[in-house]
């Protein structure tokens, strides 16, 4: 039998922001955060594409768990605002950029935190955000809201079966992309030797 739990964020997660109080002297250097454009263009982070800020000793600055989501603050277009993804790496001390915030989700018997990487980031849940973003200028996600929202969850078990199958689709689609870049850098090379 398929159970579906309907839920929020506030019942499965605690809610958490970026970066406060930094300089533009105080990047370049230091321990890694997560940028707004990781978050923005994966759904999955591990352990790549990180910048670097000074944390001074006694600084009070929320870290990046395992597991936790994380979202885009703000955008350009209401469309934009609110992406999602979850991180899945190992840093041992890791933090967010001030356009973003995190939620961290404990596993649960309910939830399976890496399934909501890919839950976030689907038509359904898309659609369900958009209505959050205020603005005229620049739209921000109104993050009360989204917290408080309702959402379907399947069973933790369908979750975990879920993630798995669209992660190996997700290697899939990487290795066919790689072979497809080395099919045209050979292409590229034969014809640039037709003309010898």
């Amino acid at each position: 039998m398929t159970i579906n739990y309907k839920t929020s964020f506030n019942e499965i997660g605690c809610d958490y922001g970026g970066l406060t109080g930094k300089s533009a002297e105080d990047f370049g250097k230091g321990k890694p955060f997560i940028t707004y454009l990781n978050v923005y263009q994966n759904q999955i982070i591990t352990g790549y594409n990180f910048d670097y800020v000074e944390i001074r000793d006694r600084e009070n600055q929320n870290k990046v768990r395992k597991g936790d989501l994380l979202f885009t603050l703000s955008s350009e277009t209401p469309e934009e605002a609110g992406y999602s993804a979850v991180y899945m790496g190992d840093a041992k001390e890791l933090y967010l950029n001030s356009f973003c915030f995190g939620i961290h989700i404990p596993e649960s018997e309910m939830v399976y935190p890496p399934y909501m990487g890919y839950l976030t980031s689907t038509s359904y849940f898309r659609r369900k955000i958009i209505p959050y973003a205020q603005g005229s200028t620049r739209f921000n996600l109104h993050k009360p809201s989204l917290m408080s929202m309702k959402f379907s969850l399947p069973a933790k078990e369908n979750q975990i079966k879920i993630f798995n199958t669209l992660q190996l689709i997700a290697k899939k689609i990487s290795t066919e992309q790689e072979i497809l870049s080395n099919f045209t850098q050979q292409r590229n090379y034969l014809l640039t030797k037709l003309f010898i």
